[in-house]
Order: C-alpha cells, then sequence, then structure tokens
C-alpha cells in the first residue's frame, strides 16, 4: 500500500534531478535541430559521389545483361584452335576406319631389311673400290676372300682332326638349335611383330627415308649465296 501510495503521489524532484532534466530537454532540442540543419559540404559531396558510383554500377550491369559477350582474340584464337584440333582428329579417325589392316610382318622383318641395306651399300662401295684398285692387289684380294671361304666351309664341316670336344660339342649343338629354329619356322610360321611396334616402326622408317631424300635433293641442287657471304668471299663461286 505505501509503495502503491508513492506511484500514485510520486515525491518531487530534487534539484538535482530538476536541472538534468533541463538538461536533457536542452540536448533534445539541440539534436533535432542539427537534424533539421543542411548537411555538411564534404558529407553532400561524398554521399553524391557513392550515389553516382552506384547509378553507373547498375547501368553497366544492365548493359552487360541486354548486350551479348563478345570473347576476346585470345579465346577466339584458342576456340578456333580447338575446332581444328576436333577436326583433324575426327579426320583421322575416319581414315584408320576406312584404311585397310596392315599386313603382318616377321618379328625380325626390319633387321633383315637393316641387314640387306648394309650388304648392299658395302657391295656397291666394294664395287666403286674395286673398279679403281690395281690389277695385282685385285688378285691377291680376291684369292684371300677364296681362301677364307674355304676355311670357313672346312670349319662347318666339323672336321674332328682340328677341333677339341668341346668345339665339337658346342658346334653339334648350335646345328641342332639352327635346325629346330628352322623346322619350328616352318611349322608355326615365322613369330609375327606386335601390331604397335610395326605401326611405330614403319612410320619412323618413313620418316628417315623423307630427310635422306631431302638432304640428296640439297646436295644435288645448287645453293645461292646471300649478298654479304658473296661480299667478303668473292673468290668463292656464287653457286655450290
Amino acid at each position: 500500500a505505501e509503495i502503491q501510495a508513492m506511484k500514485d503521489n510520486p515525491p518531487p524532484a530534487s534539484v538535482a534531478g530538476q536541472h538534468f532534466e533541463k538538461v536533457g530537454e536542452q540536448r533534445a532540442k539541440e539534436i533535432e535541430a542539427m537534424m533539421n540543419e543542411p548537411a555538411p559540404h564534404a558529407i553532400e559531396y561524398f554521399t553524391q559521389k557513392a550515389k553516382d558510383e552506384k547509378r553507373k554500377q547498375e547501368l553497366a550491369l544492365k548493359t552487360a545483361n541486354d548486350s551479348p559477350v563478345v570473347a576476346s582474340l585470345a579465346t577466339l584464337h584458342f576456340e578456333e584452335q580447338e575446332r581444328k584440333k576436333a577436326a583433324e582428329i575426327e579426320v583421322a579417325r575416319s581414315q584408320t576406319l576406312t584404311k585397310e589392316p596392315m599386313e603382318p610382318l616377321p618379328f625380325d622383318y626390319f633387321s633383315k631389311q637393316g641387314e640387306k641395306e648394309t650388304e648392299a651399300k658395302a657391295a656397291a662401295a666394294w664395287e666403286v673400290a674395286e673398279a679403281q684398285m690395281p690389277i695385282g692387289i685385285a688378285y691377291f684380294t680376291a684369292k684371300a676372300e677364296q681362301d677364307k671361304a674355304i676355311a670357313l666351309a672346312e670349319f662347318a664341316e666339323g672336321n674332328n682332326d682340328t677341333m677339341s670336344v668341346a668345339t665339337q660339342h658346342f658346334h653339334a649343338k648350335a646345328a641342332e638349335e639352327e635346325a629346330e629354329r628352322i623346322r619350328a619356322e616352318e611349322e608355326e610360321g615365322p613369330e609375327i611383330m606386335h601390331v604397335a611396334i610395326q605401326k611405330f616402326t614403319m612410320e619412323a622408317r618413313e620418316e628417315t627415308r623423307k630427310r635422306r631424300e631431302a638432304l640428296e635433293e640439297l646436295k644435288n641442287s645448287p645453293v645461292e649465296r646471300s649478298v654479304g657471304v658473296a661480299h667478303f668471299t668473292p673468290e668463292v663461286p656464287m653457286t655450290c
């Protein structure tokens, strides 16, 4: 009851309370007056600048959304490269599907081809040397080759008088293995080369052949010197 009576009839404020109440009312009036005053030039400038920036961003976003995107030159270049690569892959795939299968080759095909080429080069070199060789040297060279062939034939026959027991054993064993290899090839056929090895080896040999032909063409074709080389080396012919 006493508390309710104090609520209904509050005691008068003290002097300090009245003072701070007046100070609060004055402060509220000052704040209200400041809010009604125009903003300072700096605040107004930056506020307007922020509004302009926001308006420009909105305009740029609207323009980007309404206009089609144009790719850069670099992007267009790489897109063109990708299209060309895809077209080349498609052409290679179609050629692979329509190409006749490669004929399988024996495993030692390229080794024998290399041996034949080496023998052909050696024979050609021998013919050139023999054409320029004096008669006496040619005679004794031919005789030496004949004696060597006779000695090899005698060794191949396995003369027991000149061969040791171990040599006879290994000679006979090598002959049996060679005979077994020939018989296996006749019955089963030669060992076939793997298709991947055959493909890449043939491509490499073809590339080597083209380079060799290009070098031969350069050797047989005259090469014109530049003006600078001709100036500093006048004694050299213009073509070589």
